[in-house]
């Protein structure tokens, strides 16, 4: 095939096959899975994922990729082709009973905001195997107390329990990125760690508390929320309004919530 990678698209191909073979056991698939794979490129990892699970959805936004994958899986019944922002998929209508296994090489340019979709239907979505950009993962899996702890890390460790399983070298994909990566494998829990009344509200409380990372969270929660309504609801939680945001634990972050919604409703 004569395409290159799309920088705009951040597209990095996999080529080491050691590394594919890797994801397939972290996915722990069989002939009864149903599988979305979210930037299949080149189709090195669709092609593993075909001998291994009974149906691969593989969604790609790239149309001359999707002629290549056309051509490259005709002699695959399993494998669907979807030519889509996967960021714009309505994963509802991809799922037909069965919960979906969704494994992908996630664009760097993309990662944060698939993540956030993703975890949107995780209803529909029995685990995930994703490789994402070291440092993002590392935001993601980071505990409070240091400078990677955010609102992706409370967001998504909230709602998923989440494993870091190996580590990826520049060397194992083309063109080669200028970091390392990683694999995630997230797998969604049946309810939220923590009592989350309200969703939408418990993740504006969160991404106000560390908008402005140097300020003290009673001053960053005034971005959503009336002073008043901020001390008030830090007082009521038991969190001093004078810590930083990357000091507050999950517990304390849906406890917060909890106050801001009986303040507010």
């Amino acid at each position: 095939m004569k395409s290159h990678p799309s920088k705009g698209l951040g597209q990095n191909f996999i080529k080491d096959y050691g590394i594919i073979d890797r994801i397939v056991e972290v996915s722990e698939l069989s002939s009864d899975d149903e599988v979305i794979e979210i930037g299949p490129g080149l189709g090195a990892l669709t092609y593993s994922l075909a001998n291994k699970a009974g149906r691969v959805v593989a969604i790609e936004k790239d149309k001359k990729l999707v002629d290549h994958l056309g051509e490259l899986f005709s002699d695959y019944p399993n494998v669907e082709l979807i030519t889509q922002d996967a960021l714009k998929t309505d994963y509802r209508n991809i799922c037909k009973g069965k919960k979906l296994k969704v494994i992908a090489n996630l664009p760097y340019s993309v990662s944060s905001p698939l993540l956030f979709k993703l975890l949107e239907s995780r209803k529909y979505i029995s685990s995930m195997v994703l490789m994402l950009q070291l440092e993002v993962g590392e935001r993601i899996t980071a505990g409070p107390g240091g400078k990677t702890y955010g609102s992706i890390s409370v967001i998504l460790q909230t709602f998923m329990d989440i494993n870091k399983e190996f580590k990826v070298s520049p060397e194992s994909f083309w063109p080669r990125p200028k970091v390392d990566s990683v694999v995630l494998k997230l797998t969604p829990l049946k309810t939220p760690r923590v009592n989350i009344p309200d969703e939408k509200l418990f993740e504006r409380v969160v991404r106000a508390a560390f908008s402005s990372r140097r300020k003290m969270i009673g001053n960053s929660l005034q971005s959503i929320m009336s002073k008043e309504t901020a001390l008030q609801a830090l007082e009521l939680s038991g969190i001093d309004s004078k810590r930083r945001a990357e000091t507050v634990t999950i517990e304390e972050f849906g406890l917060l919530a909890e106050m801001v919604s009986s303040l507010t409703d």
